[in-house]
């Protein structure tokens, strides 16, 4: 039986396999002895926020205090009748303006750009990653996925490309990238059994978990197989 990493809700689970989770934040989570635990960053992002808060606090007051030297050179401009001064003054209020302009240009180009990419590049590992993975195994798998993608725009649209290992582009279609990741044995214990076989007659008789021996197994492999397996299940896997 495969057992599920986390559970919204223990309905209609045996009384023996409830004893297997334990409730956290509202979700119930497998129990796996050795299993490396997230490290708490909460202190750090605290840090992070609080100095970014600094910062803008400091771009504002020398935003006021220069838009005030400037007012006050402006004001005893017209009194003295320093025209080439008021012009220095202008010029310079005008190319602040300019790059605070260019500045929310690019950051709104760099917004956009990063929405087409979850909308295809996303969109697209992530339906790959499904058809692929094990129950449970498809958010392991899918960075993976992520990596050897890419977007371009041809003929104004958005298109997805496929990159090879060094990050090139490729000529690779999509089914191939899927047939290559399917065929990996670095990758077995997280494909489905029936599409890690290696789509011939060669790889027919093992599933994907059974082709690799334990001692083969890298240690984010096995914890991945035991995540998306069980404990019992890693261990029938050959030595």
């Amino acid at each position: 039986m495969t057992l599920k990493f986390q559970l919204d809700t223990l309905e209609g689970v045996d009384e023996t396999t409830q004893a297997m989770y334990a409730e956290k934040d509202g979700k119930y989570i497998l129990k796996i002895e050795g299993l490396p635990q997230p490290e708490d960053v909460s202190g750090l992002k605290s840090k992070v926020q609080e100095l970014l808060d600094e910062k803008k606090a400091a771009d504002k007051a020398r935003k006021e205090a220069e838009d005030a030297a400037r007012l006050e050179r402006e004001e005893s401009a017209r009194k003295s009748g320093n025209v080439e001064e008021l012009e220095k003054s202008w010029s310079e209020k005008y190319s602040r303006r300019e790059a605070e302009l260019n500045g929310m240009l690019e950051q709104e180009r760099g917004t956009l750009t990063t929405q087409i990419r979850d909308l295809t590049v996303g969109r697209t590992a992530t339906d790959i990653a499904s058809v692929l993975a094990i129950p449970g195994s498809a958010e392991a798998l899918l960075p993976h996925i992520e990596r050897r993608l890419s977007v371009e725009q041809r003929d104004g649209k958005p298109v997805v490309v496929v990159l090879d290992k060094q990050g090139k582009l490729s000529a690779s279609t999509l089914d191939e990238l899927k047939a290559e990741f399917a065929n990996n044995t670095a990758f077995a214990p997280l494909i489905a059994g029936s599409k890690a076989s290696g789509g011939g007659a060669g790889g027919a008789g093992n599933g994907g978990g059974a082709a690799l021996k334990r001692s083969e197994m890298t240690s984010v492999a096995k914890r991945e197989f035991i995540t998306a397996n069980g404990q019992d299940a890693y261990l029938k896997l050959p030595k």
